[in-house]
């Protein structure tokens, strides 16, 4: 008489198959997660770009950054309250203003529109907390700065699929200054 059921082995095999694909599958998928989080903070930075543009449009100034360096120390009618993107109605969901100033918290990212030439959003939970995505004004390109105290390697750019920003000592490409290296009024610092 035969008995019906798996043997001791087969279980054991079929387990550790599960458990193979698991460990290989768990990190991919937070790569995954990880880089989509990335791709919606690029989206939101090109759409904080472009609304700043046409807030100094606005006021007769041809880049943000001349705009900034035009203002009174503490008018905040050139703030993110006053791009058009960022109206009562049109806030993006889970994100607020922080003091109507040009700082926005959203639940994964804080972003800023600055006056050194880049807008930047800044990564709020871990895996890579602190580390910073920072699109140039000047070539629209995307760059990522990590938080060296927790990524001293850059692993959070090879995440993000990003270069990183040259330190401005030499490292890196050495074409792109460091962040506070260039001229509020839209050139690079001599």
């Amino acid at each position: 008489m035969k008995k019906k059921g798996f043997t001791l082995i087969e279980i054991l095999t079929v387990v550790l198959i599960i458990g193979i694909l698991t460990s290989i599958g768990i990190p991919q998928y937070r790569k995954v997660i990880t880089r989509s989080q990335v791709v919606e903070a690029e989206s939101m930075l090109r759409s904080i770009y472009d609304s700043s543009e046409r807030l100094a449009a606005e006021f007769g100034y041809r880049s943000y950054e001349r705009l900034l360096a035009a203002k009174a120390p503490n008018e905040d009618q050139f703030s993110f309250g006053r791009m058009d993107m960022f109206g009562r109605d049109n806030m993006p969901k889970g994100c607020s203003l922080q003091n109507n100033t040009t700082e926005m918290v959203c639940q994964r990212f804080t972003y800023h529109a600055s006056e050194d030439g880049y807008v930047t959003a800044q990564k709020l939970q871990n895996p890579y907390q602190g580390t910073t995505i920072l699109l140039d004004r000047n070539t629209m390109q995307l760059f990522c700065e990590p938080n060296t105290s927790t990524d001293p390697d850059g692993e959070a750019c090879d995440v993000f699929g990003l270069d990183m920003l040259s330190s401005g000592g030499g490292s890196g490409t050495g074409t792109v200054p460091a962040v506070g290296e260039r001229d509020p009024l839209g050139g690079d610092a001599q």
